[in-house]
């Protein structure tokens, strides 16, 4: 099981969540630094692919 403190979305696919993926942009950046690490649950993008997957995560490559 991964780290609570990480988002669970986090560098898994292009198609669910970009940040963490493949080439780091600035805007990726700062969005880790702000959300991905503790405070996940207070991001949009997260709030809505929980919301799509009622807490459960899909098989991600």
């Amino acid at each position: 099981m991964g780290n609570p403190d990480i988002c669970p979305f986090y560098g898994k696919n292009d198609d669910y969540c970009d940040v963490g993926c493949e080439y780091i942009s600035p805007h990726d950046v700062n969005m880790i630094i702000r959300y991905c690490c503790g405070r996940h649950a207070q991001c949009s993008k997260y709030l809505e692919l929980a919301d799509r997957f009622h807490g459960e995560l899909p098989q991600m490559s």
